[in-house]
């Protein structure tokens, strides 16, 4: 796209008073931001923190500025706006968030987190790559890197822009985002990685250029565990779908190239916390020795976030007032997973078979993918006239009073921080995982696409606040899960000895994942020391 194309995610959010009440309206009722531009004279993008026409500050009296540049990943963007919001609010620099959207539609999760975005962090959605730009087949994984490699020549031209007004401090990228490495380099600034997964992950992707190498065959066939220093012993079947790809696949050679570009920054930034992973940054190769990881975490939203949801939240948080401490089952498989539609059935049976309350933010069933409402579609069934038209015909009827299906994105961390919420049934994705680990809720583990097996490996056989589900049990196969085996897990979470221990093992680890984030905490320092390290070279630059 061009550069001076504006995407629609930035109309959705972005609207300058004189503009009036066009196309243009962002999609919730807060007013809008005030509005900037970036650029050159040409090239122009929409940023929040001042009026066109201000004067801006001389480069020697503006706040160090951070551009920091996420992947089109609503798992990705909570946790980058959460790090900008705490670089403004507790570390005095000034903070620049780049989406790398992938398509222009907007999504309803990106509509509400850019809503409740705060005083002082710029948040600006970058131009998609063109619509016809790959096939439709093409998987989500591989969307991903390309958008975001398709938007490296605009964080050129906006990181250029930003150094004639403020020092910029730092280039903060996703995983799948280090070639913008390169701008950094140019304008002499460290660029750092941000690992918005747990450190098993990154462990994984800092040693594979090693086990590649030693390898003969293919994972999937692999008979012995990976085994990474510090962490649980990774099996063939919980590894990323794109390592039990063939070797020789374009699949599994995007994978590795990504690995190998994570030793290129020069220093990584992590999402999890020492009490929780204290392996953090140990390794057996000198690309892990060397490079300088810190754990900043557990990072996930805390704002409130949602688009004229007030009366519905109110209403939700009224019937979670009325059940019993502990007793509701709350199911979300995040952003973009979702079951095929014997699945979701089962699921349905399953929750009905328990008795117990339930919420559940529901999604269209979808045949072909696990990962098919990661750019924002699957919400509602197929008939307009009937949006629960794919749950069991009746289940609605008979689950009235005691459960609650909700066709939007769920206000989860509200939900879960709720003393009715007993147990969290979640997909596993790094941000669900730490927002149960943050509000003591423990889990059952259903993972379905990326690396969300080796998380639920993670959150059972090392943290001890999870069980997983077998789908490969009587019954199962092939990833489906029957109804006996999710009630049975359900059971074993909320009931008995087993339920206890969880709880009390996630309530010691909610109590020192808040205590790594307070002002004396593991996290906060280590950011603390990163932002310190970043505000030195800018001051040693100007000089």
């Amino acid at each position: 796209p061009s550069y001076n194309q504006v995407s629609q995610l930035q109309k959705l959010m972005r609207q300058h008073p004189k503009h009036g009440n066009n196309q243009n309206t962002p999609l919730c009722s807060q007013p809008p931001p005030k509005h900037r531009l970036f650029g050159t004279a040409s090239h122009t993008y929409g940023g929040m923190g001042g009026e066109p026409g201000d004067q801006e500050p001389s480069p020697a009296s503006a706040r160090r500025h951070v551009l920091l540049l996420c992947s089109p990943c609503m798992g990705h963007l909570i946790p980058f706006a959460e790090l900008a919001r705490r670089l403004v609010a507790d570390h005095g620099l000034a903070a620049t968030l780049l989406f790398a959207a992938a398509t222009d539609a907007p999504s309803e999760q990106y509509a509400a987190l850019a809503a409740s975005v705060p005083d002082g962090v710029d948040l600006v959605a970058l131009p998609a790559p063109p619509a016809d730009a790959l096939p439709p087949s093409t998987p989500v994984r591989e969307r991903v890197v390309h958008a975001a490699l398709s938007a490296v020549p605009h964080v050129r031209d906006i990181a250029g822009s930003l150094t004639s007004t403020a020092p910029l401090a730092a280039l903060v990228v996703d995983m799948a985002s280090v070639p913008a490495r390169d701008v950094a380099t140019e304008l002499g600034v460290p660029c750092y990685m941000f690992f918005t997964s747990p450190w098993m992950l990154l462990s994984l992707f800092l040693h594979l250029p090693e086990l590649d190498a030693g390898l003969v065959g293919e994972y999937r066939d692999a008979t012995e565990p990976i085994r990474l220093p510090g962490c649980v012993p990774i099996h063939a079947r919980e590894l990323p779908g794109a390592m039990l790809a063939d070797r020789s696949s374009e699949t599994y050679a995007g994978f590795l190239s990504l690995a190998k570009d994570a030793a290129r920054v020069d220093g990584i930034l992590v999402n999890t916390f020492r009490e929780l992973e204290p392996a953090v940054g140990q390794g057996g190769t000198d690309c892990v020795k060397d490079m300088p990881v810190h754990a900043i975490g557990p990072l996930v939203w805390t704002r409130p976030v949602g688009v004229n949801r007030e009366p519905e939240h109110a209403r939700l948080i009224t019937w979670l007032d009325q059940q019993a401490r502990g007793s509701v089952v709350f199911l979300s498989f995040g952003s973009g997973g979702t079951l095929t539609r014997r699945q979701t059935t089962e699921l349905a049976l399953a929750l009905e078979a328990t008795g117990r309350p339930f919420i559940w933010a529901a999604k269209r069933p979808h045949e072909d993918t696990a990962d098919g409402a990661f750019f924002g579609t699957g919400r509602g069934g197929d008939d307009d006239d009937d949006p629960l038209g794919f749950l069991p015909r009746g289940f609605v009827e008979r689950t009235a009073g005691v459960g609650l299906v909700l066709l939007s994105w769920a206000p989860q961390t509200a939900i879960l921080g709720h003393a009715a919420v007993g147990c969290f049934v979640t997909h596993c994705g790094w941000n669900s995982s730490l927002e149960g680990i943050l509000n003591g809720v423990p889990m059952v583990a259903w993972p379905l696409y990326a690396e969300q097996k080796m998380n639920a490996a993670m959150l059972e056989a090392y943290a001890g606040v999870a069980a997983r589900l077998n789908a490969a049990g009587p019954g199962n196969g092939n990833g489906f899960v029957c109804k006996e085996e999710i009630v049975s897990v359900i059971r074993r979470v909320m009931d008995g000895e087993e339920a206890a221990m969880m709880r009390r093992r996630v309530g010691e680890l909610r109590d020192r994942a808040t205590h790594a984030l307070a002002m004396d905490g593991s996290s906060t320092l280590a950011l603390a020391k990163v932002t310190a390290l970043w505000k030195s070279s800018t001051s040693r630059d100007e000089k």
